[in-house]
């Protein structure tokens, strides 16, 4: 089996009793699907509790969370729908993660930014 076969055919897992079967785009799919899942626990959490990622700033963390939602809805609709997940979707996460290297970067500094006193 050469080695990027080992990528691109389907897996099957059995488990309890049920095959599931994963293709590249069910793995996407479900990398998709915890990205996104990961960025709303992030947003909704910090909106109920007011704690960020960690002990990042509320910029940083708010980019990140707006990454990660971003690239998993685009992740999840780039088979169905790849002109959005192409031009939106992967681009805004980009965007994103630029926003949240470039906050770091400020904070680190010692400079505040976001209503940080």
């Amino acid at each position: 089996m050469p080695f990027l076969d080992m990528f691109a055919g389907p897996h099957s897992l059995r488990l309890f009793g049920y095959t599931l079967t994963l293709g590249p785009s069910g793995v996407s799919a479900a990398i998709g699907w915890v990205l996104f899942a990961a960025g709303a626990f992030f947003a909704v959490r910090e909106r109920m509790t007011g704690k960020s990622i960690g002990s990042l700033s509320p910029l940083v963390a708010a980019a990140i969370t707006l990454a990660a939602m971003s690239a998993g809805l685009g992740l999840l609709l780039g088979e169905s729908y790849p002109d959005f997940a192409r031009v939106f979707c992967f681009p805004y996460a980009l965007l994103a993660l630029a926003v949240a290297v470039l906050a770091r970067a400020l904070h680190a500094g010692g400079r505040p930014i976001g209503g940080e006193e």
